[in-house]
Parts: structure tokens; C-alpha cells; sequence
């Protein structure tokens, strides 16, 4: 068997079934989202699909491409100034507090006392989020931002820059990997079920992971040989950002480590010395430039004092990973903090993964691996509000009608504060996202079937690789996803013409 063909029964014997448990669980969601979508909602809903039929099959097909095929320019025009404008509606109408990772930024940078007291330690626990918290403090001290809310609503408007940049890169990335049809069947995924919703209002580390993702993919689509060596240095500085900012996002190095060297034995290429050395230094200098002085600047800055011997053990999310949901358990948390010997915490999460696993026994962790992919991958609103006070008490004062409603629509009164916070319901209008998300795995299925060329296999060893991933560590809700978002939506544009080539075409 040629090793092309293994490698793809390899990868396809751990995505299809991940994919279907997915694509289960997703679809699961449907008829509890379904009752608490407004009623005039539905109606809209239907009248709009009825006309959509309705005016198809009254224009020839034909016709109604070739009109389509003359105004897309102004209507990609409008498409865009109208996406803009409504991010920046949802930066004025929802930008407000957070209370979970991201107010230690904040904190930090403004020396609030009663955050820092409650974090005062949460850099030595998690040093991977300092990259996040000099990127926040530059950008404040660049632009003289002088209150936390003004920061908070500076970092949002960057949110649309990285998020529409993202957009466009991984355009540009798909159309030379594949085709421009397929680029824009997964850009406008990106933008249904990402671009247009309220991600935009959290200044976190996740929009950063698309950018690093879309970079993955555009300078790879550039240089998929390796022969340019400034192309070499950017990848080691993307994946040096992406290691500093979001460590897991490095799974696509190393799932395209695995396809070049599955792809080399297939076509028997001999390994030239020469070339590979210039291919690591130059991959290495552009990693090093980067990785060793924010390293560096980590053990001697200003900003917050970070204890080394304090950082959480990748035990303690595989432990973590394996109660509850899979997701954040707090007495996990708290008994990591009390143990102050790095060994002895080490030891300790060692004996609580043999514990858990011991009772629930191979079968249950099975169960349980099922339940925790599901609760993983199958929210298609990627996690809005799934975490504790995940945003509250907007700033915005003054809004417009169409403002006040974007407020209404993802944001609650909470009852027993009294004031607004974000719902996890969006109001009913979860249901959408979710019939496409299902849509978009379903297609992604599509795609990975039969087919086994270097950059699908690519994409599906990166995709398989973060689900196993936020199996074995801390997951539980989808907003995990978000990082390898860029890679799932590529896989569903692929499925998504190759539907149309192989099935409407037919018809």
C-alpha cells in the first residue's frame, strides 16, 4: 500500500467517527434552540426562504447567474462597508466588563489593586498569556489610552482589524491552495458564523489564533517547498507568536511535519543535508527572534512578577480534562495553587488522572470521551457566554435604534445583579448559527471522503489534531474551536464545491 494511502486511512480512521459524533451532537441542539427563536422571527424566516424559491425559478438559471455575475463587484462592495459598519455597531452597543481571564490584563496594565489581588498570581500560573498582556500594554501605551474602558473599547476596534484581516489572508490562502470558488464558499462560512457576530467585543487570545492560523495557511500556500528562505523565517516567527499568544495552534507545524514526511516516502525523495539545513536556520532565526526576547522580557519586566516554579503542569489540564464536562473544574484549580513543590503538584495530578480513569474504567472513559467531543465541537455559536461573567455593564451610554436593538439581542438583564450580561441564548437567534454550523460539518464530512491529496490530508491531520487535543486536555465548550476555525471552515468550502461539482452538476 502506498504510504499517501496510508496516511489517509490513518487520519480518516480518527476524523470520520469524530466528525459524526460532532455533526450528532450538533444537530441534537436544533429542537431546543428552535423553541426559543421568536415567533415573528420564524415567519420572516420562511417568507424569506418561500420568496427565495419563488423568484429562483421565475428568473432562468442562467439569467439570474449572468445578472449576479454583473453587479458582484458593488455587491461585494456593499458587503463589505456593510460588515464594518455593523462590527463597529457591535463594539459600541456591547463593549463593557469581563470577569474572567481577560480583566487581569486590564488589571495589570492599570494597576487596578482589587484585580491584582484576586490574580496575583495568575501570570505564574498561566505564563503563556504574558505575550496577550505586553501586545494589550503597547497598544495602550502607543495610543495614550488612559482608562480601562477606553483600552477595552481600542482593543475591540483592533478585534475587527485582526478578524477581517483574517478574513482576506485566508481568502488569498485558499485561492492558491485550491481555487477561488472554494475560497469564497469558505470565506463567506468565516463570515456567517464568525465575522458577523459579537466575537469582536472580547479582547482574548482567540481572534489572535485565526490570524495565526490564516497566517499558517497563507505563507504555506506561498511557499509549500520550502525554497524561499524569507518565507522560512516568517513561518518561524508566525509559530513563535503562535506558541507565545495560543500553544495549541502550533498543531498545524506539526501536522505538516507529518505530511512532508509521509508525502517524501511516497514520492522516494532523497533527503538533501544542504537544503534541509537552510530550511531550519532559517526557520530558526525567524522563531528565535521572536520567542527568546519576549521570553526573556517574561523573567525580567515591570508589568507583573512571574514565579516560575508556580506555572500549571500540562498534567493539570489532562486531569482537569477529565471531570465534569472536560472542562474548567475549580477544586482542580485550587488544590494546584495550595501545592507549592512544582514535583509534588506534578505527582499530585499524575495520581488524579489514575483515580479518574480507574473509575470509569475503559468503557466509561469512552462514554465519556464521546460526551466530551460533543460538548467540544457541536455549539455553533462557538461559546458565546459559556463562561462566568464572560461580559457585562456595557459603557456605551448612547446608542442608535439599530444599536439598542443589536444590545437587546445579545445581552440579558441579569436578575439577581440587576444589570446586562451577555446570553448564551443570543435571544432566540442561536438557531441560525446552529443550522449552519451543522451544514458546515456535514459538508466537511463530504469533503474528506475519497479524497486524499497533501493539503486536504493537511487539513485534516491539523483538524484531527485539535480535537484530540481538547479531548486529552481542558475543553467542554466550543470556544475552543475558535483557534482552528480557519481549517474547518477551508474543509467545508472544499465539501461544499465538491458537492456542487459532483452532485448539483449531475442533477
Amino acid at each position: 500500500m502506498k504510504f499517501e494511502k496510508i496516511s489517509n486511512k490513518l487520519v480518516d480512521f480518527f476524523l470520520m467517527p469524530l466528525l459524526v459524533i460532532s455533526i450528532c451532537g450538533s444537530i441534537s441542539l436544533l429542537p431546543t434552540l428552535l423553541q426559543l427563536v421568536p415567533n415573528k422571527v420564524i415567519l420572516c424566516f420562511v417568507g424569506l426562504l418561500i420568496l427565495a424559491y419563488v423568484g429562483y425559478n421565475l428568473i432562468a438559471k442562467q439569467t439570474f447567474l449572468r445578472i449576479l455575475n454583473k453587479i458582484k463587484k458593488p455587491l461585494l462592495i456593499i458587503l463589505i462597508c456593510s460588515t464594518l459598519i455593523w462590527q463597529f455597531m457591535l463594539v459600541r452597543a456591547l463593549s463593557g466588563e469581563f470577569g474572567w481571564d481577560p480583566r487581569f490584563f486590564i488589571g495589570y496594565i492599570y494597576r487596578i489593586s482589587s484585580i491584582i489581588n484576586d490574580g496575583k498570581i495568575y501570570f505564574s500560573l498561566y505564563p503563556n498569556n504574558f505575550m496577550l498582556l505586553i501586545m494589550e500594554k503597547f497598544f495602550q501605551a502607543v495610543f495614550n489610552i488612559k482608562t480601562p474602558n477606553g483600552l477595552i473599547f481600542g482593543l475591540n476596534v483592533l478585534n475587527i482589524l485582526i478578524i477581517d484581516a483574517s478574513a482576506f489572508l485566508l481568502f488569498l490562502a485558499i485561492s492558491k491552495l485550491f481555487s477561488k470558488r472554494v475560497a469564497w464558499f469558505t470565506t463567506f462560512l468565516y463570515w456567517l458564523l464568525y465575522m458577523i457576530w459579537p466575537f469582536v467585543v472580547i479582547p482574548y487570545s482567540d481572534n489572535w489564533s485565526i490570524l495565526a492560523g490564516t497566517l499558517f495557511l497563507y505563507i504555506y500556500s506561498k511557499n509549500q517547498n520550502f525554497k524561499n528562505l524569507f518565507l522560512n523565517f516568517c513561518f518561524g516567527t508566525v509559530t513563535a507568536f503562535a506558541l507565545l499568544m495560543k500553544p495549541s495552534t502550533v498543531i498545524f507545524i506539526i501536522a505538516m511535519v507529518i505530511i512532508k514526511i509521509f508525502f517524501s516516502l511516497q514520492r522516494k525523495r532523497k533527503i538533501k543535508v544542504r537544503k534541509l539545513f537552510k530550511i531550519i536556520v532559517s526557520f530558526g532565526l525567524g522563531f528565535i527572534i521572536l520567542y527568546s526576547p519576549v521570553k526573556s522580557y517574561q523573567q525580567h519586566n515591570d508589568i507583573v512578577n512571574i514565579e516560575s516554579s508556580r506555572k500549571m503542569p500540562i498534567t493539570h489540564f489532562i486531569a482537569m480534562g477529565m471531570s465534569g464536562v472536560g472542562g474548567y473544574n475549580a477544586s482542580d484549580v485550587t488544590k494546584n495553587i495550595e501545592i507549592r513543590s512544582p514535583q509534588k503538584r506534578n505527582n499530585y495530578n499524575i495520581k488524579l488522572i489514575r483515580e479518574r480513569l480507574s473509575k470509569m474504567e475503559f468503557g466509561g472513559y469512552l462514554k465519556f470521551l464521546v460526551q466530551k467531543q460533543i460538548n467540544n465541537t457541536a455549539d455553533g455559536s462557538f461559546g458565546w457566554a459559556a463562561e462566568g461573567n464572560y461580559l457585562y455593564e456595557p459603557f456605551e451610554e448612547h446608542l442608535n435604534k439599530i444599536e439598542k436593538h443589536i444590545r437587546s439581542l445579545f445581552l440579558n438583564r441579569d436578575v439577581n445583579h440587576g444589570y446586562l450580561i451577555a446570553n448564551a441564548n443570543m435571544n432566540g437567534y442561536k438557531f441560525f448559527p446552529q443550522i449552519i454550523w451543522v451544514i458546515a460539518l456535514i459538508f466537511i464530512l463530504f469533503a474528506i471522503i475519497g479524497d486524499s491529496h497533501e493539503t486536504l490530508q493537511l487539513l485534516k491531520y491539523t483538524v484531527v489534531g485539535g480535537f484530540v487535543f481538547l479531548l486529552l486536555f481542558e475543553g467542554g465548550r466550543s470556544r475552543y474551536l475558535i483557534q482552528f476555525s480557519p481549517y474547518l471552515f477551508t474543509l467545508a468550502g472544499l465539501g461544499i464545491d465538491k458537492f456542487i461539482s459532483r452532485c448539483v452538476n449531475t442533477l
